[in-house]
Protein backbone atom coordinates (compact mmCIF):
# COMPACT_ATOMS: atom_id res chain seq x y z
CA UNK A 1 0.00 0.00 0.00
CA UNK A 2 1.65 3.06 -1.13
CA UNK A 3 2.07 5.83 1.77
CA UNK A 4 1.67 9.56 1.67
CA UNK A 5 2.82 12.15 3.85
CA UNK A 6 0.20 15.65 4.45
CA UNK A 7 1.71 18.47 5.10
CA UNK A 8 -0.29 21.57 6.68
CA UNK A 9 -0.65 23.67 9.12
CA UNK A 10 -4.62 24.07 8.78
CA UNK A 11 -6.00 20.66 10.67
CA UNK A 12 -9.45 20.76 8.82
CA UNK A 13 -7.13 20.62 6.01
CA UNK A 14 -5.22 17.39 7.14
CA UNK A 15 -7.65 15.56 8.36
CA UNK A 16 -10.07 15.99 5.26
CA UNK A 17 -7.49 14.99 2.61
CA UNK A 18 -6.55 12.28 4.62
CA UNK A 19 -9.73 10.95 4.94
CA UNK A 20 -9.95 11.56 0.89
CA UNK A 21 -6.48 9.23 0.51
CA UNK A 22 -7.70 6.86 3.22
CA UNK A 23 -10.99 5.98 1.17
CA UNK A 24 -8.93 5.44 -1.65
CA UNK A 25 -7.24 2.71 -0.55
CA UNK A 26 -3.63 4.69 0.98
CA UNK A 27 -1.69 4.54 4.31
CA UNK A 28 -1.75 8.62 5.64
CA UNK A 29 0.69 10.58 7.73
CA UNK A 30 -0.22 14.41 8.89
CA UNK A 31 2.22 17.31 9.75
CA UNK A 32 1.36 20.49 10.93
CA UNK A 33 5.09 22.20 10.22
CA UNK A 34 8.69 21.59 8.84
CA UNK A 35 9.86 19.95 11.63
CA UNK A 36 7.42 17.33 12.12
CA UNK A 37 7.65 16.19 8.95
CA UNK A 38 11.12 15.98 8.45
CA UNK A 39 10.93 13.55 11.50
CA UNK A 40 8.70 11.24 10.07
CA UNK A 41 10.28 11.71 6.59
CA UNK A 42 13.63 10.37 8.05
CA UNK A 43 11.55 7.80 10.37
CA UNK A 44 9.15 6.36 7.82
CA UNK A 45 9.08 5.70 3.60
CA UNK A 46 6.30 7.61 2.07
CA UNK A 47 5.97 7.38 -1.62
CA UNK A 48 3.99 10.54 -2.11
CA UNK A 49 4.29 14.03 -0.80
CA UNK A 50 1.51 16.31 -0.50
CA UNK A 51 3.04 20.01 0.69
CA UNK A 52 1.00 23.68 1.33
CA UNK A 53 2.93 25.99 0.67
CA UNK A 54 2.16 28.55 3.34
CA UNK A 55 3.22 27.21 6.31
CA UNK A 56 4.22 28.87 9.62
CA UNK A 57 7.73 28.50 11.12
CA UNK A 58 11.09 28.62 9.75
CA UNK A 59 10.42 26.65 6.51
CA UNK A 60 7.67 27.49 4.01
CA UNK A 61 6.68 24.58 1.65
CA UNK A 62 9.10 25.59 -1.52
CA UNK A 63 11.74 25.01 1.13
CA UNK A 64 10.50 21.66 2.32
CA UNK A 65 10.53 20.90 -1.49
CA UNK A 66 13.91 21.73 -2.04
CA UNK A 67 15.40 19.56 0.92
CA UNK A 68 13.09 16.57 0.48
CA UNK A 69 14.05 16.40 -3.55
CA UNK A 70 18.00 16.38 -1.99
CA UNK A 71 17.00 14.05 0.57
CA UNK A 72 14.59 11.43 -1.11
CA UNK A 73 14.69 11.89 -5.29
CA UNK A 74 12.37 9.08 -5.85
CA UNK A 75 9.08 10.54 -4.03
CA UNK A 76 6.63 12.07 -5.60
CA UNK A 77 6.13 15.49 -4.23
CA UNK A 78 2.09 17.23 -5.05
CA UNK A 79 2.36 20.88 -3.79
CA UNK A 80 -0.89 22.97 -3.55
CA UNK A 81 -1.72 26.40 -2.24
CA UNK A 82 -4.67 29.09 -2.24
CA UNK A 83 -2.36 30.92 -4.77
CA UNK A 84 -2.54 30.64 -7.97
CA UNK A 85 -0.22 31.54 -11.18
CA UNK A 86 2.10 30.79 -13.67
CA UNK A 87 4.66 32.46 -11.15
CA UNK A 88 4.10 30.08 -8.68
CA UNK A 89 3.41 26.74 -10.63
CA UNK A 90 6.70 27.67 -12.24
CA UNK A 91 8.30 28.19 -8.61
CA UNK A 92 7.13 25.06 -7.54
CA UNK A 93 8.09 23.04 -10.76
CA UNK A 94 11.89 24.39 -10.06
CA UNK A 95 11.69 23.57 -6.03
CA UNK A 96 11.01 20.06 -7.42
CA UNK A 97 7.73 19.55 -7.12
CA UNK A 98 5.89 17.02 -9.67
CA UNK A 99 2.52 18.73 -9.37
CA UNK A 100 0.89 21.66 -7.97
CA UNK A 101 -3.24 22.17 -7.27
CA UNK A 102 -5.21 25.30 -6.24
CA UNK A 103 -7.27 25.12 -3.00
CA UNK A 104 -9.67 24.75 -3.23
CA UNK A 105 -9.81 21.53 -4.89
CA UNK A 106 -12.65 18.49 -5.02
CA UNK A 107 -11.80 15.08 -4.13
CA UNK A 108 -11.84 14.72 -7.94
CA UNK A 109 -8.98 16.66 -8.77
CA UNK A 110 -7.16 15.34 -5.84
CA UNK A 111 -7.60 11.86 -6.75
CA UNK A 112 -6.64 12.55 -10.20
CA UNK A 113 -3.73 13.86 -9.53
CA UNK A 114 -2.44 11.14 -7.47
CA UNK A 115 -3.54 8.37 -10.12
CA UNK A 116 -1.43 10.44 -12.55
CA UNK A 117 1.45 9.79 -10.21
CA UNK A 118 4.06 6.02 -10.37
CA UNK A 119 2.51 4.02 -7.87
CA UNK A 120 5.36 4.27 -5.79
CA UNK A 121 9.99 4.15 -5.99
CA UNK A 122 9.61 0.59 -5.15
CA UNK A 123 7.08 -0.78 -7.88
CA UNK A 124 9.16 1.60 -10.21
CA UNK A 125 12.25 0.22 -8.97
CA UNK A 126 11.44 -3.53 -9.67
CA UNK A 127 9.79 -2.49 -13.24
CA UNK A 128 12.96 -1.44 -14.47
CA UNK A 129 14.87 -4.23 -13.63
Amino acid sequence: MARILIIDDEQEMRDITAQIFKIEGYETDTAADADDAFFKIKNNKYDFLLVDLVLPGRMNGLDIIKKVRNMRPKIFIFAYSGFSGVDITEKVIRAGADNFITKPFSRKELVAMLNQAPRNSIETEVMIR
